[in-house]
């Protein structure tokens, strides 16, 4: 009962040792005071000691304690521009969940295309990628996590047995972690690491959200080919029929009634933001839009707060504002140069060999902690290489984020992976298989875009 207790009490006794030490060579105590702080932050991320939320106010605490920064300069980072961009499109989630339109477009969307077991399944992993670019994926799961179940009970598949099963939980899962990776609403990773970008150069360098899919659909496109075909050739499924599923769905359809004014308002709203987004983004500012859009839904009556206190993910936006401060801490500070300048000395490799280094690290470590913790720490020192190295900055920035979303086979680092396996359908010797496959396939495009695509748009 005491273990989460005493991993604390280790945690913050090493952390007030390592912080009394004479600071190394090359670094004062100011950036010694950071860089602890920092290492303390990353401990608690990857442990899960603490929850995310408040292991980022603590870090606002520790900082001006150990006066590293003010407190007026620490506690500003709450109120920076990614923070409420993040929280704009965590509501406009909201408003698609609470009105019923996100379930509404699922059902009717799997109804039309599942006439078969395969275009059944095929049906829910295009549907979850589709859906994960416009919304947080772990949002989308959430939302066809119960239709899938019903599904699954509708044709009667055995837990633990079902190919059809494992296949359907599989494409939910896949779907939503590939189609997520296109665009900066597919969860907080991607505005994260903007906004941390945007600190460490004084908001001198950004990534539009036009560059952000301009930067990755290659690799998004052939995990997509990649996933439909082996959703299709590993899993064989033994049902020959859908038609019990799609009655159930039509069922549900029916219950639903016609689309109601909130729906087509929200279903409006949704396509003019996104628009504006991609085509204004840079000239209206993404936080902007994304207030403007809320504002006009509460205007027209689509949207309740309390129907936004229910399905907002708080402690996430709490926990991006503490990561971004803690990043432009270790920026100011110099710690992240003096960090990339240990790690890198007598390395053999060039940039590109260490840019896929980070990559690989990036996906590895998103198996065991939160994809967001994962950003908020490779962030900092990465930044400070592409700055040693001469690499650009959003090509160092989009080889931490892509990677640290293929969280394939644990469910630490995203509620999709959890909800997949909470399922009873999949076996941890599949998803391990399966998922280490996958790794495979998105370090060697992550390789394709490096060595490749990226230099041949101009990006290095």
């Amino acid at each position: 009962r005491l273990k989460r207790q005493v991993l604390l009490l280790v945690l913050f006794s090493v952390f007030l040792w390592v912080r009394a030490l004479t600071p190394p060579e090359g670094l004062d105590q100011t950036g010694w005071s950071a860089l602890s702080i920092f290492s303390l932050c990353g401990a608690l991320w990857a442990t899960g000691a603490l929850p995310p939320a408040i292991t980022s106010l603590l870090a606002m605490a520790l900082i001006p304690m150990f006066g590293v920064m003010s407190a007026g300069e620490t506690y500003a980072f709450f109120g920076s521009k990614v923070v409420f961009f993040i929280l704009g499109a965590f509501m406009l989630s909201a408003a698609m969940m609470a009105t019923g339109l996100s379930r509404r477009i699922a059902s009717v969307f799997v109804r039309r295309l599942g006439a078969t077991p395969r275009r059944l399944i095929l049906s829910v992993f295009f549907l979850c990628a589709a859906a994960s670019t416009l919304m947080s994926g772990h949002a989308v799961a959430a939302m066809v996590f119960p239709i899938v179940t019903d599904l699954a009970r509708a044709l009667k598949l055995e837990k633990g047995r079902s190919e059809m099963g494992k296949a359907l939980f599989f494409a939910m899962a896949w779907g939503c972690i590939i189609g997520g990776s296109l665009t900066v609403l597919g969860g907080g990773r991607g505005p994260l690491a903007i906004g941390l970008l945007e600190e460490a150069t004084g908001e001198a360098f950004t990534i539009t959200f036009a560059g952000f899919m301009a930067y990755s659909w290659p690799l998004v496109l052939v995990m997509l080919v990649f996933g439909a075909w082996h959703l299709r050739s590993r899993f064989e499924p033994e049902i020959d029929s859908t038609s019990a599923a799609l009655a159930a769905l039509e069922e549900q359809i029916h219950e639903m009634g016609k689309l109601s004014p909130r729906e087509l308002v929200v279903g409006v709203v949704l396509i003019v933001t996104v628009a504006l987004w991609a085509f204004a983004g840079d000239s209206l500012g993404l936080a902007n839009i994304a207030i403007v859009s809320m504002g006009a839904l509460f205007s027209l009556g689509a949207l309740q707060w309390r129907e936004v206190e229910t399905h907002v993910n708080w402690g996430i936006v709490v926990m991006y504002g503490g990561a971004i401060g803690l990043g432009s801490v270790m920026e100011r500070s110099g710690a992240a140069q003096w960090l990339t300048d240990q790690a890198l000395s007598g390395t053999p490799l060039g940039a590109g060999g260490l840019m896929m280094a980070l990559a690989i690290t990036s996906a590895i470590l998103t198996e065991f902690m939160s994809n967001s913790a994962v950003v908020a720490m490779l962030m900092p020192p990465a930044l400070a290489f592409a700055e040693s190295q001469g690499v650009n900055l959003a090509a160092i920035t989009m080889v931490v984020v892509l990677p640290s979303n293929f969280a394939y086979i644990f469910p630490i680092a995203t509620p999709v992976t959890g909800l997949a396996w909470s399922s009873g359908f999949l076996e941890s010797k599949t998803v391990a298989r399966n998922g280490l496959l996958l790794h495979l396939v998105s370090w060697t495009l992550m390789a394709a875009l490096i060595f490749v695509y990226w230099p041949s748009v101009g990006l290095l």
